[in-house]
């Protein structure tokens, strides 16, 4: 058991030859080129007829999966569209709020002017209000 726990993962490994498909198959070896001779017989029609329908049902569901590929990436690029604009929200409501904070600090250097302590406070008010109503509302 110590060997297994001191064992590394990539060091142990044994390499796995991939086998395509057609190395799998029985017939894979033989040659390709028929005569007008051989076609004739039905057997090798029979074969041809056989290589065909597996060729139709691996279409049909290469074509399955292609439809399904474009349908998530369709999704996906929905999702990046989203995940964006929700980011430039955020930055946008953490800047309303960083202002609005900063002119409501700047508040107790303005009380000798009304009309600017005013401002402040309402503008300082509204920034930072509207930064957390806007973080209340779904996107």
């Amino acid at each position: 058991m110590a060997e297994l726990d001191s064992a590394s993962d990539d060091s142990d490994a044994i390499l796995v030859k991939n086998e395509g498909a057609n190395e799998k198959r029985a017939l894979s070896r033989i040659e390709r080129i028929l005569s007008d001779d051989e076609m004739s017989h039905s057997g090798v029609q029979k074969m041809i007829l056989d290589r065909l329908d597996v060729a139709e049902d691996k279409v049909v569901v290469l074509e399955r999966v292609r439809d399904e590929f474009y349908d998530v990436k369709r999704e996906l690029a929905v999702a990046k569209a989203t995940i964006e604009r929700v980011a430039s929200l955020d930055t946008m409501q953490s800047t309303m709020l960083g202002v609005g904070c900063l002119i409501l600090g700047y508040i107790p250097t303005a009380w000798g002017n009304v009309s600017l302590t005013i401002l402040a406070c309402v503008t300082g008010l509204g920034l930072v209000g509207g930064s957390y109503s806007s973080k209340r509302k779904k996107v």
